[in-house]
């Protein structure tokens, strides 16, 4: 649709409220990073999440409260979209994490840098480019082992762990309807670890492979404001130690999302959402469920 984008972008500019009815703008800015807008040439954004742990899954499926446990994480990042043509464009992220756990008997807090993320994403059909297909979108990222390693934790309750430990290669395919006032998207992930080196046991480490699904859906509640649901489910397989896998290192989980944006000056959006477990027996396998609550701003330049 980047052919379109100068005369409907000369337009918006002309008449800012008029982007509110654009069917190419609804899901651009309603969570996450998102993607550009077709008239912007970049963006720019913050976001700062805190987490906190409400149970978790056993190797049985089997969903427990936290308990006497308790864990708390910060998460801020700072990213960047910028497009390379009416097609493409790229994004880097990057994060930093502090962490607080307690337990009866010790508590911790610590922190640092996280894993950088470096993308790029191709739109083969932009909305309403052809109207009786769905937008179709392809995402590549790289995400660099620039955080601290859970093998490489200083502190007894790995409250200094930041990051995975391994380079990961991610490719996602977005598959996305409009249809004023609401818009419905599906995403497909799936993350790659590539083989790292355990200099602790002498072996090479290979995370599990992990598979995303997101259905998100989304209505225009008023100009220029968005209300998001994004059920989502994550399958991690196991680790592997050399040739041998990690019996019950597997994980799943299953979650859910409200998201809000309010996109209140041509340039500027802000973004809110609630993240948390669908908290059921068999909704997961050996995974914590966090409840996580994420205040976002974005600029984007036109």
């Amino acid at each position: 649709m980047r052919w379109l984008a100068a005369m409907v972008g000369l337009g918006l500019v002309a008449l800012p409220r008029a982007s509110s009815a654009a069917p190419c703008c609804m899901s651009a800015t309603a969570f996450g990073v998102g993607r550009l807008l077709i008239w912007e040439d970049f963006a720019l954004g913050v976001r700062t999440a805190l987490g906190s742990a409400v149970g978790g899954w056993d190797h049985e499926g089997a969903w427990q409260g936290a308990g006497d446990y308790g864990e708390h994480e910060w998460r801020s990042e700072v990213w960047g979209l910028v497009g390379l043509d009416r097609r493409a464009s790229i994004s880097l992220r990057v994060p930093a994490v502090v962490m607080a756990r307690s337990t009866l008997h010790d508590s911790d807090l610590g922190g640092g840098l996280g894993d950088i993320a470096a993308g790029l994403r191709y739109e083969f059909l932009a909305i309403g480019e052809i109207l009786e297909l769905p937008a179709i979108a392809a995402t590549i990222a790289v995400v660099a082992p620039t955080g601290r390693a859970p093998e490489d934790a200083k502190t007894p309750l790995a409250v200094d762990v930041t990051g995975r430990g391994a380079w990961v290669i991610a490719l996602g395919v977005e598959l996305e309807v409009t249809r004023l006032p609401w818009y419905a998207r599906l995403d497909l992930g799936v993350s790659v670890p590539l083989p790292s080196r355990r200099d602790d046991l002498g072996v090479e480490q290979r995370l599990g492979v992990a598979l995303e699904v997101a259905l998100a859906g989304g209505l225009e509640v008023a100009d220029d404001v968005v209300l998001s649901l994004v059920p989502h489910l994550s399958w991690t397989d196991e680790t592997r130690l050399g040739e041998k896998a990690l019996a019950g290192s597997a994980r799943r989980e299953l979650g859910v999302t409200l998201a809000g944006s309010w996109r209140f000056d041509p340039h500027w959006t802000m973004q809110a959402s609630v993240d948390g477990p669908i908290a059921v027996d068999d909704g997961g396998v050996n995974q914590s469920g966090r409840v996580t609550t994420t205040l976002g701003l974005r600029y984007g330049s036109f």
